[in-house]
């Protein structure tokens, strides 16, 4: 992910570990991390499970630090960060060090985080043998990060429930308003054709904007009239091209994606994801494309997203959006 947060200094190992979680959006485990910076601000970060395979994570850390920026924005440093017990953490950590160093990379720091103890794996002098001890939630980075408004899930298996479909009364009063939506939409084309489907999109795009940007939420029949108008593509690149990194925006899609029905839900997880990779929340992004590929495996959108994530393509790129 990129990172567009507040400025504030990092001045401990300990901020580093702290900081992480907040910039991934939740804390890992069995993990190998790579923070990139430009000068002495960190620009970039991105993780690979400790174990996957050594080459395809190098290669990938080297293409996300890449597409941070060139030239006099190139990324010319790096921080290294395992997290899990055993050697096995630690040697990938540092393998993944020695490759970013061998391609031109200034390693800053190698740290392995395991439990409540962290390691340095540059030297064995900065850290005692057994580790210093080290709690996240206690450093400066973490309680400004928190203050700030970032949040760290416990594990990437909460980013992922976050899209998860709603179960319950929610969900039966979601597929009623479904129902009428879709004989709404019938008698809306009945009666205006084409045009009237283009219009009644629109205005529902607006509507819905309107209700989310003053913190309200839409009612189950407005929120199924929307989901439903949305599979035109006309109607769902309007609401594309007005939605970007805001975090209201977020929270707006984010409430359709989980009241969707399964099978109506790639629209609204494609603009999800959208919002998502504006803001820099990269494992979100990920979580939302799944949800709508597998309500559409065919969804462009979604694949034109995911494609945009596995090139490690900056978020600030599409700048200006419309």
């Amino acid at each position: 992910m990129t990172t567009d947060t507040p400025a504030y200094r990092l001045t401990e190992r300990a901020d580093l570990l702290g900081y992480a979680p907040y910039l991934l959006g939740f804390h890992p485990a069995d993990s190998v991390v790579v923070m990139g910076l430009r000068g002495d601000r960190i620009v970039v970060a991105a993780r690979a499970d400790v174990a996957g395979p050594r080459t395809e994570t190098v290669r990938r850390f080297a293409q996300v630090l890449r597409a941070a920026g060139r030239g006099r924005d190139a990324v010319g440093s790096v921080v290294l960060l395992g997290y899990g017990p055993g050697a096995g953490a630690a040697d990938a950590t540092r393998h993944a060090a020695d490759a970013l160093d061998a391609r031109g990379y200034h390693v800053r720091e190698v740290l392995l985080q395991d439990g409540d103890r962290y390691h340095c794996l540059q030297c064995d002098r900065c850290t005692p043998a057994e580790g210093a001890r080290f709690d996240p939630s206690a450093t400066a980075a973490a309680a400004m990060a928190t203050y700030e408004g970032l949040v760290a899930l416990p594990d990437r298996d909460a980013v992922e429930r976050q899209v998860e479909p709603v179960g319950g009364l929610a969900a039966a009063a979601m597929t009623q308003a479904v129902d009428r939506a879709e004989e709404r939409l019938a008698a809306l084309l009945a009666d205006g054709g084409d045009a009237a489907l283009v219009t009644a999109g629109e205005a529902a795009v607006e509507a819905a904007l309107d209700v989310a940007g003053t913190g309200g939420r839409l009612d189950d029949d407005a929120a199924a009239w929307l989901i439903v108008l949305l599979h035109d593509l006309r109607c769902r690149d309007h609401a594309w091209q007005r939605t970007d990194a805001a975090a209201w925006q977020h929270e707006l899609w984010l409430d359709l994606t989980r009241r969707a029905e399964p099978a109506l839900a790639a629209p609204p997880a494609a603009l999800l994801a959208w919002s998502a990779w504006r803001a820099g929340n990269g494992v979100l992004a990920r979580a939302a494309l799944d949800r709508a590929l597998h309500a559409d495996p065919a969804y462009s959108l979604a694949h034109l997203l995911t494609d945009a994530l596995d090139r490690a393509v900056p978020p600030h790129s599409i700048h200006p959006w419309p």
